[in-house]
C-alpha cells in the first residue's frame, strides 16, 4: 500500500470516514468538494499600505474553511496536496499582476517550532514547495525556500484586533534569505495582513524583493475584491 493510501485510510478511520466540506460518509476530501475548490477563480484581498498585494482563492468561511480547519487542527496530512493546489491558484495569479525578470522564490511564513511539531508536518511549507512544483511544470522558474525565521513569539493572534495584531507581529521575523531574489509569499489565511507585512518587512530588509502574496483564503471584509 502506497504511503498516501495508507494516509488517507488512517485519517478516514480517526475521523469517521467523511468528507471534510460536505460531511458526505467517504474519503477526507471527497471529489465533489475537491473539484469545486478548485475551481474557485482567485481574486485580490482588501489590504492596507504597507501589505504586498496578497491573493486568495475564496473567503475563510463554509466548506473552505473546513478543509483549511481539518487540515491544522486534526493533523490532517493528507490534505496538502489539495491546499497546495489552492495556494498554487493564488501564486499564479499573483505572478500574472506582477511577472518576475527572473527566477521567482516562494518564500512561506513560518509557523512556530510548537505548531509543526503538534500538527507534525509544516503546512506552509508543503504548500510552497507544492506550488513550485507546480510552476516549474508549467515553465516558470522557481522554487521554495525557508526564507523567514521567527525571532519572537508573540501572544496568539486570535481575539486582536488589526492594531494590536501589528503590534504583535513587528520585528518578529528575520529574513534568512539575503539578496535580490524576487520573492512570492505563501500562507494558508490572511486576516487582517499583519502577519504578511510584518514578513515582507523583513525580506525587503534583507535586499530582496518581494512581488506579493498568496493565501488559500481570506477573513472577509468589507470591501470589494478584484478577480482574476
Amino acid at each position: 500500500m502506497q504511503l498516501r493510501t495508507l494516509l488517507a485510510a488512517t485519517a478516514d478511520l480517526a475521523w469517521g470516514g467523511a468528507c471534510a466540506g460536505c460531511d458526505r460518509p467517504g474519503q477526507i476530501a471527497c471529489r465533489e468538494c475537491a473539484d469545486a475548490l478548485r475551481a474557485l477563480p482567485s481574486s485580490t484581498v482588501p489590504s492596507g499600505s504597507r501589505q504586498p498585494l496578497t491573493w486568495a482563492r475564496g473567503d475563510y468561511a463554509g466548506e473552505l474553511r473546513n478543509f483549511v480547519l481539518a487540515c491544522k487542527e486534526r493533523q490532517g496530512l493528507t490534505l496538502v496536496p489539495l491546499l497546495g493546489d489552492l495556494a498554487l491558484g493564488s501564486v499564479t495569479a499573483a505572478l500574472r499582476e506582477q511577472p518576475p525578470p527572473g527566477p521567482v522564490v516562494l518564500v512561506p511564513v513560518p509557523s512556530s517550532r510548537a505548531t509543526v511539531a503538534e500538527r507534525g508536518f509544516d503546512l506552509t511549507l508543503l504548500m510552497a514547495r507544492r506550488s513550485a512544483r507546480g510552476l516549474r511544470r508549467s515553465g516558470v522558474r522557481a522554487h521554495a525556500v525557508r526564507g523567514l525565521r521567527l525571532q519572537r513569539n508573540g501572544p496568539d493572534q486570535a481575539g486582536l484586533d488589526a492594531a494590536a495584531r501589528e503590534t504583535n507581529r513587528r520585528d518578529s521575523m528575520v529574513a534568512v534569505l539575503a539578496g535580490r531574489h524576487h520573492v512570492l509569499l505563501l500562507d494558508d489565511i490572511v486576516t487582517t495582513g499583519a502577519t504578511l507585512t510584518e514578513a515582507a518587512r523583513a525580506l525587503g530588509a534583507a535586499g530582496n524583493t518581494v512581488l506579493g502574496a498568496a493565501v488559500v483564503a481570506a477573513t472577509p471584509r468589507h470591501a470589494p475584491r478584484i478577480g482574476s
